[in-house]
């Protein structure tokens, strides 16, 4: 396939669905390509492309493309601590608010299903006193897989993260198959949206919750920012939007508040407070941007307008200087420049083609830890968590004091519920690294789940300790979701919050090993 075919393909496709290609998939893509043209003995290129653009059975042929090239892996109960956090502190609080009104959640880019069913199992589960009036929406680009959410039937890997007494309560085994029973099914409501379009399934600000995680990843920049409007669009004041546990909303969207809870970070419309000070960052801005002291690559609308403010240059000046600053990410160079930092960075915006020039790394230098841990990193982002348990494992056989193997395999184990394997990592990361923030960070959480409260207390001041005695972490992202400045502020927050729960005598009876 030549690169002007491949590239009339995929303007077709991001100009329709907002999905952009990049050239590294060019060979995938290929792949995709001959297995649909295959099955409808289809040999040229421009039939093909005739067929899905022109022809009156397009549209359907078109979704069935759609499902070779997006990444359709998912299961049950993904993130376990969001649905906590939706059900225990989220929905109670807008029950409270909003009387007998309706509340809505949206579940965008919902694949076969697991999502928002899990959402509504999880609602059943909580015993709300009016879950009845929480409607749950979830959208999808392809009707393929829409359709067989609609029928809810999975295969075992679907179920891989579930309560085996909610399996059992919820679902019926036949032939190798689960199927779902309709006291949940009902309580969702499906329908085909393109993200990229003006149509939502609702009126705007009359969301409360929106979850969309690991959809943007397809989109570039400016797509993305117009759909993280969207969604602010849709949502009602004080409502929040949770994403993937790998992305952010920085240097994307201002517009939101970023707001933590029991661990778990989401984004709030209109929030009562900020972790962060927009009007002190874009005064620093104005200044670096006076000084022309820097570098940059991207620059949000608002912020420009942010920054403006500050500096004695107008808008579309500023647009001017920042422009003339060269920048060209290459995928190489990344990996060669992040392997040794500690978090996948904002600058990865492919994982697919780093993980290529990553095994490029691995065939040559098969013993190359960094490589090992950044390819780790990459997967767990993307949820892949067994790939990732895996690179963790490589490393440990090469270097079994790797505090940053544990690390990784701490998180994978923090993020899967799986709280003993969880917590031995990240002792060992701690014993091999005292200044490990995201062990204490990550630890000082399942110490406070757990109802340990000195242990917990004393795992959040150690990062904020690490904080004040390592200046030079500021700047640098932690999981690419929150800077180290906010986790500070987390940490100091859960401190008081723990502080008091001591004084009135709140303490767990976790069986949880300290």
């Amino acid at each position: 396939m030549s690169k002007i075919v491949f590239d009339k393909f995929r303007q077709y496709i991001e100009g329709r669905t907002g999905i952009y290609i990049d050239d590294s998939k060019q060979s995938s893509f290929k792949i995709s390509l001959d297995v649909r043209m295959r099955i409808l003995g289809i040999k040229d290129y421009d039939a093909y492309y005739s067929l899905i653009t022109i022809n009156a059975g397009g549209k359907k042929e078109f979704d069935e493309l759609l499902n070779l090239i997006l990444i359709k892996e998912t299961f049950f109960f993904r993130d376990d601590r969001q649905l906590n956090v939706l059900t225990k502190n989220i929905l109670p609080e807008l029950i409270e608010r909003k009387k007998e009104k309706e509340i809505k959640i949206w579940s965008a880019g919902c694949a076969t299903g697991e999502e928002p069913y899990s959402i509504a199992m999880a609602i059943m589960e909580s015993h709300l006193p009016d879950d009845s009036n929480v409607s749950i929406y979830a959208t999808d680009i392809s009707e393929g897989v829409l359709k067989r959410a609609k029928e809810g039937f999975y295969n075992k890997s679907s179920m891989r993260a579930i309560d085996k007494e909610m399996l059992n309560k919820y679902f019926t085994h036949r032939n190798g198959h689960y199927f779902l029973g309709d006291q949940v099914k009902r309580r969702v409501r499906f329908e085909t949206v393109n993200l990229v379009e003006p149509y939502f399934p609702t009126e705007e600000e009359s969301i409360d919750i929106v979850f969309c995680k690991n959809v943007i990843i397809y989109f570039r920049l400016d797509t993305v920012k117009k759909v993280i409007r969207r969604f602010w669009n849709a949502l009602a004041a004080g409502g929040c939007l949770f994403v993937g546990h790998s992305e952010s909303l920085w240097q994307i969207s201002d517009d939101f508040e970023l707001e933590e809870i029991s661990g778990v970070f989401l984004y709030r419309k209109d929030g009562k407070t900020k972790m962060t000070s927009v009007k002190k960052w874009s005064r620093q801005m104005g200044k670096a941007i006076n000084s022309m002291d820097f570098t940059c690559q991207r620059l949000p609308s608002s912020l420009v307008k942010k920054a403006a403010r500050h500096i004695t240059l107008t808008p579309q000046a500023v647009r001017e200087k920042a422009s003339q600053q060269h920048v060209v990410p290459m995928h190489k160079k990344v990996v060669s420049k992040w392997m040794k930092k500690g978090a996948p960075p904002a600058e990865i915006d492919n994982y697919e083609s780093v993980l290529e020039d990553i095994e490029e790394v691995l065939q040559g230098d098969p013993k190359n830890n960094d490589a090992h841990l950044l390819a780790g990193r990459l997967y767990a982002n993307m949820g892949l968590y067994d790939k990732a348990l895996k690179k963790g494992k490589d490393v440990l056989e090469i270097d079994d004091l790797s505090a940053n193997a544990y690390l990784l395999m701490g998180s994978i184990y923090y993020k899967t519920g799986e709280k003993e394997k969880a917590v031995s990592s990240f002792k060992k990361a701690i014993y091999l690294d005292d200044n490990s923030l995201l062990a204490h960070y990550y630890l000082g959480n399942l110490y406070k789940d757990a109802g340990f409260i000195e242990q917990a207390v004393n795992e959040y001041k150690h990062v904020i300790r690490i904080f004040e005695t390592n200046p030079e972490s500021k700047e640098w992202l932690v999981g690419e979701v929150f800077t180290v400045k906010q986790l500070k502020e987390t940490c100091a927050r859960n401190i008081e919050l723990l502080a008091s729960n001591r004084q009135k005598g709140e303490i767990g009876l976790s069986p949880l090993r300290s």
